[in-house]
């Protein structure tokens, strides 16, 4: 069955982020109860609170309240929905109750767990797949399971246990779809061989040419076509005038290719004419 505390509360006045900052201030935790009418905003002891629920490890607790404040002595029975934890600091920050009536079923989430270990895995090398952690159930409170313990140990590779196949509670009705898995033995997973090849292994490509001798080219001169153009009027004949001197370099240009052209234009004429004939 459920597990069940007791705890004290009172009403609080305030809500939102700094009064419960304020109210964490004074070791007292904030929280609300729901289900019957208005939510009431709550604190309660936090030393009382951790120490509650340290004793229980069920996910489905039942509370016994009871309210300072409130007129008439009244005891609610609430379940506990949500506890926020600090992430860093492991403190309680705030909790949700849900008051329910005991002569009423209810519906919640129950935690299932394994018990033995599976042939399957023991001695084939299977690996146990714990496919659902949580089931959701409908009963009455006074039959609120604390979670649902199934053995394992006859099951064996390939063996699945279903949410219908789980142990049922006396008063207890399965929520979650019968059909759902919850344990599966795998078989174990083997590594396939690579395929052995047709042939030998390509053997890279050897290029057998001769690279260029890089400090040789290096060395070689490039070839500019303003100094071909200078070894050119250099070479001009200086007899004969200058119209001898334009005859023979029209000839000369046009074979080599001064400037990439095969003639001279006036001006580049007159310019290497009056260079020639000096």
């Amino acid at each position: 069955m459920a597990n069940r505390i007791s705890l004290k509360a009172e009403l609080r006045s305030g809500i939102g982020r700094l009064k419960s900052r304020q109210i964490r201030g004074t070791g007292k935790t904030p929280a609300v109860l729901y289900g019957q009418g208005e939510p009431r905003a709550l604190q309660i002891s936090s030393k009382e609170l951790v120490g509650a629920l340290n004793a229980t490890k069920a996910e489905s607790v039942l509370v016994d309240l009871e309210i300072s404040g409130e007129s008439g002595a009244k005891k609610h029975l609430a379940l506990l929905s949500e506890v926020q934890i600090h992430p860093l600091k492991d403190k309680v920050l705030h909790v949700d109750l849900h008051e329910i009536d005991p002569n009423k079923k209810v519906q919640a989430e129950v935690s299932v767990h394994e018990l033995g270990e599976a042939i399957g895995v023991r001695t084939g090398g299977g690996i146990l797949d714990h496919l659902m952690r949580h089931v959701r159930v409908e009963c009455l409170p006074k039959d609120l399971p604390s979670e649902i313990v199934v053995d394992v140990s006859e099951m064996k590779i390939g063996d699945a246990i279903h949410v219908k196949e789980l142990p049922k509670p006396e008063g207890v009705s399965f929520i979650t779809a019968g059909d759902l898995a919850v344990f599966m033995i795998h078989a174990p997973k083997t590594e396939e061989a690579a395929p052995a090849a047709d042939g030998a292994a390509a053997q890279p490509e050897v290029l057998k040419g001769k690279k260029p001798d890089a400090a040789a080219a290096a060395a070689a001169p490039a070839k500019n076509s303003s100094q071909e153009g200078l070894s050119l009027v250099r070479a001009l004949p200086t007899g004969g005038g200058a119209g001898q001197s334009r005859e023979w370099l029209r000839g000369n240009t046009a074979q080599r290719g001064l400037h990439g052209r095969g003639r001279l234009g006036p001006e580049e004429g007159l310019g290497l004419e009056a260079i020639a004939v000096r």
